[in-house]
């Protein structure tokens, strides 16, 4: 891309923020909007909500013991239950991708749905939670250069085997940023319900704060600690690639987080992550280091904490009937303070 050439965004809209095909009309406005400020839209999409769960619904009843074996990840290749799972599980989000390009051709903006594969995702040879290989970016880097607005069906790509993947809980963010980081895209906009980062779960902890900026090193291992916000790979792929990542709602005057790529010593806020097992539930801190805690002040089946660039993470175990009051404790302890 010359340096005279206009910018690409990638947008990804999730299933929280299209409910409904009428909700994709709003999501054309935000595409629109960007291309009347000179900008090149990318656009990756989820399922609409709550489909990707009766497809899955769906595939239980027939599968053996109830499909048990789709709570775990990285399938075999060779797996044709796994394989027609895969291509049941993709068709909700092309069928987004679909409508989506639909909406911007009747507003008279040039556009076209991709697949997964089309757009130049390749994945390990595997099913339900594939490792995303690289990226092939001339597909999409032609669409744009024609003024064409390309619509990706995310969470899906094709593996080394020539077969169709998924990849996993949460894979659209990841399609997203891995097609942000392949475009060089000045930016990757993550549109969720919710909008920006909240520093614990509004569910939870209702006295919860919007964050304006978040490291994404603390907000990686957040994911990983059990905070459903952003797919954890997708935060680490976009903190090696040094992305500008941003968490947003749809309205352009809603709060919204900016992910900085890399930490800056110095500012920084906690943040709660809560994680619900069957009996129990971990509640864990993240944050810088000189902020932190050394131990939280619950009565606790388990504890610990470790370290890790800079950001420390201080856990507790606790009955799961006890882990929102839990939560809230913590929150009043370490993190209402003005």
């Amino acid at each position: 891309m010359t340096t005279d050439s206009p910018a690409v965004v990638v947008d990804k809209f999730g299933g929280s923020v299209l409910r409904r095909p009428e909700d994709i009309a709003a999501a054309v406005d935000v595409v629109a909007r960007q291309r009347a400020a000179g900008l090149r839209p990318v656009v990756v999409v989820s399922a609409f909500e709550g489909v990707t769960d009766t497809i899955l619904g769906a595939a239980r009843v027939l599968l053996p013991d109830g499909g048990s074996w789709l709570r775990e990840p990285n399938q075999a290749a060779e797996s044709g239950l796994a394989r027609e799972t895969d291509r049941a599980l993709a068709t909700g989000e092309a069928l987004s991708a679909s409508l989506f390009a639909l909406g911007l051709q009747a507003r008279g903006i040039p556009a076209r749905s991709f697949t997964g594969a089309e757009a130049g995702i390749r994945t390990a040879a595997a099913h339900l939670g594939a490792e995303v290989r690289r990226v092939l970016s001339r597909p999409l880097r032609g669409a744009t250069s024609e003024g064409i607005v390309p619509v990706v069906a995310g969470f899906q790509g094709i593996g080394t085997h020539g077969e169709l993947t998924t990849l996993g809980r949460g894979g659209t963010d990841l399609s997203a940023v891995v097609l942000a980081v392949a475009l060089r895209a000045v930016r990757c906009e993550l549109f969720k319900d919710v909008g920006g980062v909240l520093e614990a779960d509004p569910h939870v902890v209702p006295g919860a704060r919007f964050l304006p900026t978040v490291d994404a090193l603390q907000l990686e291992l957040l994911a990983e600690l059990g905070a459903e916000v952003v797919h954890p790979v997708a935060v680490r792929r976009a903190r090696r690639g040094r992305l500008n990542l941003v968490v947003r709602a749809m309205d352009d005057d809603a709060p919204q987080t900016v992910v900085r790529p890399s930490s800056r010593d110095g500012d920084g806020f906690l943040m709660l992550a809560v994680d619900r097992k069957d009996r129990m539930a971990r509640i864990s801190l993240v944050g810088p280091a000189r902020l932190m805690p050394e131990v939280l002040p619950l009565p606790a089946h388990g504890e610990g904490a470790f370290d890790e660039g800079g950001m420390r993470v201080v856990w507790a175990e606790v009955p799961l009937a006890s882990a929102e009051s839990a939560a809230r404790a913590v929150h009043a302890t370490f993190m209402s303070r003005a």
